[in-house]
């Protein structure tokens, strides 16, 4: 008898596990499709693919365990300092350099599986009348966005920042169901969390405040006690984000002392007045017109033009809600989408005013103009929802008109523009513009023909998009729509391919630079290790990050740096492979090593 109940109880637990894949199958395959991709590069990952940034939250990781690598983050601009928290524990228990950035890209790829579920349950309290494979997939399809997978291989913030953005969602819509306290202290905690990782969250904190506002001076006036709870939540993100002014300060002067005001306000709100100055007289505004028309073309050609089916979604119930609340009818719901809303909005609103000026003629950066990473983070939500509504929409051919009409006025001021630039904008950093550079090749010769191939790919894999969810909706056939999981996977590992993979191995070769100026440097401890920088991308931080607890000091020749300092036979020199001062050097130093980027001097 024993034996029976143990073999029937085995069987039920087998029937269970497959009932339960069964009913999730959607979100399994798109939680293996995240993790395949990720183990797939992983392998050909050796270090930083993104200069100067990714060493700049590294290097907060590296203070915080009492490392000092001001020198080098002194080459670059400010970078918030929340992402480096989350750093520091791995950098803390990993001590290769490539076993370390590789453990780090797990943690991103942990962050974006932990999305699936999160981001089903949104759509599912948000959409409860539609199909499960239905939300499933529309998960799926906005969890695997090809930019998403891209950072998920780097130490970006926007690795965090996805899924960051889909959790302060779903607490919110916990918070507006059952306002309870740990949900509020969470809310609280990741708002302020989210603008430490990136200062551009200021919109998220935002909207969160004008949403609560909202709630506690035009809904309903019941309930005192979640009243009261609003206000405290309220209250306390006002004052603990007024502190993180306190904490960038030291952070400041801890790290960047080394940093000159200007380029320190590339990344930080002291460049803030000027930029909105820049607005303020006619020739100004029609640069943010052009602005606003490069970053909306982005929108939909990154998405295959369903964040634009999102947006008005968005909107539209945004507007339903602030009528609902006018009637004293409004719920939970009503208040999650205009909080949603305003977040959307605020975020699209802090890429515009700090890149505002990038359609000017004489700017030469294609991605400033056209900048996907500064509102790629808000994109799955976007997704999500424009998926479905895509296929419970009526009036679908209407809509794609309407679609393919904003590409063609959109993509007509975005041509003009790069046509009238004086270098064509011929200067495109595409991993921050990853959904528009799935066809660019270096160096760029034609921009004007770059963009009209990349517009083609978009509009072309638009109308399959349609197609697909016209025939799902028709046939009623939810699954037919998996069919763009394909269409990620593709680009993500064409983004990948692009700007990770094909440059790692010069980093590799960095980090052995890094392995042998550590054997020089333990054959003579009492030799100095001096950089000479000449401009462009910082290589010696993959050294430094390869030597976390070597002091490496900078001769910045860009500010008035002498090569004579680094000269001395108490100096280990690392200098660019192909220096301006290389004659110079090569007279002072008997030995020589070039490897990677970097090239290595010294004096026995």
């Amino acid at each position: 008898m024993q034996i029976k109940t143990k073999d029937k109880s085995k069987k039920q637990s087998f029937s269970g596990c497959f009932f339960f894949f069964k009913n999730n199958i959607f979100l399994i395959l798109g939680i293996c499709i995240a993790v395949s991709l990720c183990m797939y590069g992983i392998i050909g990952i050796f270090g930083f693919s993104a200069f100067p940034d990714e060493f700049g939250y590294w290097s907060v990781a590296a203070a915080i365990l009492g490392y000092d690598w001001s020198q080098i983050t002194g080459l670059g601009p400010y970078y918030s300092y929340g992402y480096g928290i989350l750093l520091a524990p791995v950098l803390f228990l990993f001590h290769d350099p490539i076993i370390t950035y590789r453990m780090a890209v797990v943690l991103n790829l942990i962050f974006q599986i932990a999305a699936f579920p999160l981001l089903y349950l949104i759509l599912k309290e948000l959409f409860s009348d539609v199909k499960k494979n239905a939300l499933m997939i529309a998960t799926s399809v906005a969890a695997l966005y090809p930019a998403w997978c891209f950072y998920t291989q780097t130490t970006m913030t926007e690795a965090f920042l996805y899924f960051g953005f889909i959790l302060m969602i779903y607490l919110m819509l916990r918070f507006l169901k059952k306002p309870a306290v740990p949900t509020g202290i969470a809310l609280i905690l990741l708002s302020v969390y989210l603008y430490l990782v990136h200062m551009r969250c200021i919109g998220i904190i935002g909207a969160l405040v004008v949403t609560f506002l909202i709630r506690l001076t035009l809904g309903n006036r019941t309930g005192e006690k979640k009243l009261r709870k609003s206000w405290m939540i309220l209250i306390l993100v006002i004052f603990l984000f007024a502190g993180t002014f306190i904490l960038k300060d030291r952070v400041v002067a801890f790290l960047y002392h080394n940093t000159s005001d200007h380029m320190m306000s590339w990344n930080d709100y002291s460049g803030l007045a000027y930029r909105i100055g820049k607005i303020l007289n006619l020739q100004g505004f029609v640069y943010l017109i052009k602005d606003f028309c490069g970053k909306a073309l982005y929108l939909g050609l990154a998405t295959y033009g369903i964040a634009y089916y999102g947006s008005c979604l968005i909107v539209k119930r945004a507007v339903k809600g602030f009528k609902a609340i006018r009637q004293k009818s409004s719920d939970w719901a009503d208040y999650l989408w205009i909080y949603i809303c305003f977040a959307v909005i605020f975020e699209f609103l802090v890429a515009l005013i700090f890149l505002n000026g990038a359609s000017a003629p004489w700017e030469d950066r294609l991605d400033n103009f056209l900048h996907g990473r500064y509102v790629d983070f808000f994109l799955p939500i976007l997704i999500a929802t424009g998926l479905l509504e895509m296929l419970e929409a009526d009036r679908p051919f209407v809509k794609m008109s309407i679609v393919l009409l904003t590409y063609l006025v959109l993509g007509a001021v975005a041509l003009q523009t790069i046509r009238a630039n004086d270098v064509q904008m011929n200067n495109p950093h595409g991993f921050t513009m990853v959904g528009m550079s799935y066809l660019l090749e270096k160096p760029l010769r034609d921009t004007t023909a770059f963009f009209l191939k990349e517009t083609a790919l978009s509009v072309g894999l638009t109308l399959l998009v349609f197609c697909l969810t016209y025939i799902a909706k028709k046939k009623n056939l939810e699954m037919l729509l998996s069919l763009i999981l394909v269409v990620q996977v593709v680009l993500g590992i064409n983004a990948c391919d692009h700007f990770i993979f094909a440059h790692q191995g010069n980093i590799y070769s960095d980090l052995l630079m890094g392995e042998k100026i550590r054997e020089i440097h333990d054959d003579f401890p009492y030799k100095n290790v001096v950089h000479l920088y000449e401009g462009g991308n910082p290589y010696i931080e993959t050294v430094q990050f390869a030597n976390r607890d070597l002091r490496i000091d900078v001769v910045d020749t860009t500010t008035g740096g002498d090569v004579s300092d680094c000269l001395g036979d108490d100096i280990i020199l690392v200098a660019p492979l192909e220096s301006g001062f290389e004659e110079d050097i090569e007279n002072f130093y008997k030995e020589k090593w070039e490897l990677g980027h970097l090239s290595l001097y010294y004096n026995p």
